[in-house]
């Protein structure tokens, strides 16, 4: 058989490359993903998290499981901490809370260790000092807001809080969101927060745990992620390569 010169090999490893993207399965995102994190602008967390959100109830009860702490798995994203003073927040990629609500967590995904800033530990710190009953306090306060569809999301994240028994919303409160706006900000105001809170926690998922912080590391979670189906499989392979190369660094 005559070899196949550079330029051959190159156009057919291209149409293979052509017949994937045409047909793409899993393998293909996720080859996407270990890809371009390596490129200046891109984000690999917001692209990932969904992923991790999979698995992450099974994740934290591993973690906790020597304290006999279970998750409920209405696991809420992107949560917001009110800046104190403004009208502004910050995010918690996570919240969870206890089966029990004994605890309750902020999670907060890093997929490069360089990514783990001061200032992204001192907001998280302050949260979870301010307290969870402040933070339902600021939330509330951001339900008010003057666009209709801007208050209809936050009675999604509304509803998403109360179904984990830590706030109490007004029976008629979807009908003023929806349907009858007057009077929706008294009937925001009405929502209960109660007295007794859980105790905030952090918890950090990072690609090599840091003395001092409560982490799972990469190989951890791929530990308990590698026998979940191909999603967790795959998930488990990118996990492994992320902490053996940096984002930037040759591969």
């Amino acid at each position: 058989m005559v070899p196949l010169t550079q330029r051959e090999q190159q156009y057919f490893h291209l149409r293979s490359l052509d017949n994937r993207m045409r047909h793409p399965d899993l393998i293909c995102l996720f080859e996407l993903l270990d890809r371009w994190r390596h490129l200046p602008s891109y984000r690999l967390e917001p692209r990932a998290d969904a992923f991790f959100a999979l698995f992450l109830v099974d994740v934290l009860d591993r973690h906790l499981q020597s304290r006999g702490v279970r998750v409920d798995p209405r696991v809420i994203p992107e949560f917001p901490l009110g800046q104190r003073g403004t009208k502004r927040s910050d995010k918690a990629d996570y919240f969870a809370v206890s089966a029990d609500r004994k605890h309750a967590f902020l999670i907060e995904l890093k997929t490069d260790m360089r990514s783990l800033k001061v200032d992204q530990g001192s907001y998280l710190n302050r949260a979870r000092d301010r307290g969870l009953a402040a933070l339902l306090c600021d939330i509330r306060s951001m339900a008010k807001a003057k666009r209709p569809y801007a208050r209809r999301k936050y009675f999604h994240l509304l509803k998403a809080i109360a179904a984990l028994d830590i706030m109490e919303l007004p029976p008629d409160l979807e009908h003023k969101i929806y349907s009858q706006p007057r009077g929706v900000y008294d009937c925001i105001a009405a929502i209960d927060i109660p007295k007794r809170l859980p105790a905030i926690e952090i918890i950090y998922i990072v690609p090599t745990a840091r003395v001092g912080k409560d982490c799972i590391d990469f190989e951890t979670f791929a530990g308990v992620v590698e026998n979940r189906g191909e999603i967790g499989k795959r998930l488990a392979a990118s996990l492994r390569e992320w902490v053996c190369t940096e984002a930037g660094d040759k591969r």
